[in-house]
């Protein structure tokens, strides 16, 4: 009731009984005395981040070319698509079937609501990175703190910055998509589509919101050089397994 009741319904805008059981499964629950997330024996972040690992990966290749701010659909309508053999979309999976007239996924979007505080008491404003807010009179589900996570660079290490960024996060049903929702209405409409992709010639599903699954990072990048090693292999870019293979996702807590 205090913790899991009203936050669930505050994150998802329903009650654990409307949602199926994996969204409680990724909650790990210890005996011990670890606080780490993940019980992986190696963990790590880049050491200059993500972006700076597809920069390299993007940037340098002449073979490749990125457009910004395209809509897919407009671009495809209008003929304006590069000629290709093969199309990798990583789209919502329902809007790219939006002409069967078939009903939308459900997603849960976030709003961030950042705030910096000048000096707040021994240079952080909490304890952890991460800290939840179950209570239903409290609007947003979490506060993260920037300062917590590590590659600090080497002033916020010594403490020679004082003050700190935090962001409050409220979930909400439009906007970006971010999370999908985890029900057996969701899932059997989602195998509708499933199906659907499974017959479209030339096009290759992929991703979290193609496949309606939320992967890990970890989960995202093996998903993806598994499905390289597929048309390395076998002429066919297809994923080795289905993403409820991966297990559940992190995903929101």
């Amino acid at each position: 009731e205090k913790i899991f009741k009203y936050y669930t319904k505050k994150q998802w805008d329903k009650y654990p009984a409307e949602l199926d059981a994996s969204v409680l499964a990724r909650i790990p629950c210890r005996t011990n005395t670890d606080d780490r997330y993940f019980g992986d024996d190696w963990q790590a972040l880049p050491a200059r981040g993500y972006t700076r690992i597809f920069e390299n990966m993007l940037l340098g290749d002449p073979n490749i070319t990125i457009r910004l701010n395209c809509d897919f659909f407009k671009a495809r309508e209008a003929g304006l698509l590069p000629e290709h053999g093969l199309l990798v979309y990583t789209g919502q999976i329902d809007t790219y079937y939006s002409a069967q007239g078939m009903p939308p996924l459900e997603y849960r979007s976030l709003r961030f609501e950042e705030e910096y505080v000048e000096e707040p008491p021994e240079g952080f404003f909490q304890e952890a990175m991460v800290v939840n807010h179950p209570s239903p009179d409290v609007p947003f589900t979490r506060i993260v703190e920037y300062k917590h996570v590590p590659n600090q660079p080497q002033a916020v290490k010594e403490g020679k910055v004082k003050g700190t960024l935090i962001a409050r996060e409220y979930s909400k049903a439009g906007g970006e998509p971010y999370y999908p929702v985890p029900n057996p209405a969701n899932r059997e409409l989602y195998d509708k589509y499933a199906a659907l992709a499974a017959k479209e010639p030339g096009v290759a599903f992929v991703g979290r919101l193609a496949s309606y699954k939320y992967f890990n990072m970890d989960q995202a990048i093996l998903n993806a050089l598994e499905m390289f090693d597929n048309l390395k292999e076998h002429g066919k870019l297809e994923p080795k397994r289905r993403p409820e293979d991966f297990g559940p996702g992190d995903g929101p807590k």
